[in-house]
Parts: C-alpha cells; sequence; structure tokens
C-alpha cells in the first residue's frame, strides 16, 4: 500500500555527492547555487528543504566526503592484510595514483576546505580538523606497528610529516606537479621514516 504523500523525487545521497563533486572540484566560492541546480536537476526550493543555504550544504558535502573517501583512505591505514610501512606507502601513493593512473588533479576536498574555507568558518575548521584526525591516528597506528621500539614522541612527529606530506601531495596535484616528482618526494621522506 503506498504511503500517504508525495513520494521524494531524488535520491539525497546521490544528490549530494553531485554537491560535492562540485565544491570538490571548484571550492567553495567558484561553485554557485546556479551551478548545483544544474547539476542535480533540482530548484532552489528543493535543494534549501533537503540540504539547507550553500554553506550548509557545503558542510554537508566535507562531512560526505569524509565517509566515502576520508574513511576509505583510514581503512588502508588500518589495514591488517599488508605491512605497515605498505600501508603508509599506499596512502601516500594515492595522491599520486590520482594523477598518474586518472588524471585526477583534484586534489582532497578536506585538504582543499582546509586551504579554502578553515580559516574563515569554525565549522568547516571542526570538520577539516576531524578529517585530519582521523588519518593521524591511522598513520600513528601503523608507524607504531613498523617501529614498536621508537618513542612516542618521535612516532608523533613522524606520523605529522607523512600527514603533511600528503597533504602537501594533494594541493601540488591542483597545481600540476608531475607525477614523477610526486613520487620521487614520496619515497625519499619513505625513506627516512624508519632511520632514529
Amino acid at each position: 500500500m503506498q504511503q500517504p504523500g508525495r513520494p521524494r523525487e531524488f535520491d539525497p545521497d546521490e544528490t549530494l555527492s553531485k554537491i560535492m563533486q562540485l565544491f570538490w572540484e571548484n571550492g567553495y566560492e567558484a561553485t554557485g547555487l546556479s551551478d548545483i541546480t544544474s547539476v542535480t536537476g533540482l530548484g532552489k526550493a528543493s535543494l534549501y528543504k533537503a540540504f539547507g543555504n550553500k554553506q550548509s550544504m557545503y558542510l554537508k558535502a566535507l562531512i560526505h566526503y569524509e565517509g566515502l573517501m576520508v574513511d576509505a583512505a583510514v581503512a588502508v591505514l588500518r589495514s591488517k592484510n599488508h605491512a605497515p610501512l605498505d600501508r603508509i606507502d599506499a596512502f601516500l601513493s594515492s595522491p599520486i595514483v590520482a594523477v598518474r593512473d586518472h588524471k585526477d588533479r583534484r586534489g582532497c576536498f578536506l585538504c582543499n576546505a582546509a586551504a579554502d574555507r578553515a580559516s574563515l568558518d569554525d565549522e568547516t575548521r571542526a570538520l577539516v580538523q576531524n578529517g585530519y584526525a582521523k588519518m593521524r591516528q591511522g598513520i600513528v597506528g601503523s608507524l607504531s606497528e613498523a617501529l614498536p621500539r621508537m618513542a612516542s614522541g618521535t612516532i608523533t612527529v613522524r606520523a605529522e610529516i607523512v600527514l603533511t606530506l600528503y597533504s602537501g601531495l594533494r594541493v601540488m596535484s591542483r597545481a600540476g606537479q608531475s607525477a614523477e616528482m610526486m613520487l620521487a618526494t614520496k619515497d625519499e621522506v619513505l625513506n627516512t621514516l624508519t632511520h632514529s
């Protein structure tokens, strides 16, 4: 028996993914409401009812990205199917693979948001910090497994180096850095991680 009332005419997750792609590729300021209505096929009233204003759409898109992409990156770092340093290598290689194999230079939406909006908006900053914290914990876990005799303070600093390199590679990919240079940089940092 059909429920009373008009059925929802769109899939919220699919629509949010389209909104996320826009903000991811273009940033907050360069994404207009007309772009969002065009890519989703929804009118302003439907968008506002489902997702709120542009700022709210951006925050929801960032949360959506975290659930899809950041959590996937953390899963790589926590996987027990590979050696811990191999997991870190895979994590750092993902920006290179995106450029080299998929011609994808969007970078990381979380990293883009850190540069684009985090200094201007407390809610964005909190989401960025939460996403980075998840990745940082995953890196610390892998390094701790790989280097059980290393002091925790040193592990923390080296985890920050890995996270900073990851963010830098994502940003440099947007700036047109070659996959070859990104790979050389990644390999150089990985070679230093295990040294006291």
